[in-house]
């Protein structure tokens, strides 16, 4: 049972991001693309929040280092948390990064669910689970461009 308890966690905070994603498309912002994106990155702290994804990331490949699973699991459920807290920013004012952003922030969840859920570190589910972050991690660096092009650092 306590196996399935992140994978559970994880549909509530997608079940939750819907509502957020619906939410957000209320807010208006003015002015160019570039500056609606980077009024919406200032107000949804984007670039924090993805620090803190990355943050995330890092640890996971040091706790994978020194081969201690429960540092592993545990930076894998922080992932998860972190990521639900960028996406709850969902949309941007511009649906490239948005979407870029949403391939990113649900590959850090689904893969950071799966991670926080295994018993082995060699396991084939982990590695799997660590594809799909460097998948999440592929998005975030377009997005990261995207953002940059737009003036927001």
């Amino acid at each position: 049972m306590g196996l399935r308890r992140p994978l559970v966690d994880a549909a509530a905070l997608l079940a939750g991001f819907a509502a957020l994603v619906a939410l957000a498309g209320c807010t208006s912002y003015t002015g160019s693309k570039a500056h609606q994106v980077s009024e919406w990155a200032s107000i949804a702290t984007v670039v924090s929040n993805d620090q803190l994804v990355v943050q995330d990331i890092a640890a996971i490949r040091r706790s994978v280092q020194v081969n201690a699973l429960k540092d592993v699991t545990s930076n894998c459920a922080g992932l998860v948390f972190d990521s639900g807290t960028a996406y709850g920013n969902l949309p941007t004012p511009d649906n490239t990064l948005t979407n870029e952003l949403n391939v990113a922030y649900v590959d850090f969840t689904s893969g950071g669910s799966s991670c926080a859920a295994v018993s082995s570190i060699h396991s084939a589910k982990f590695a799997a689970a660590l594809r799909t972050i460097a998948a999440g991690m592929t998005a975030l660096d377009k997005a990261t461009r995207l953002l940059a092009a737009d003036g927001v650092h």
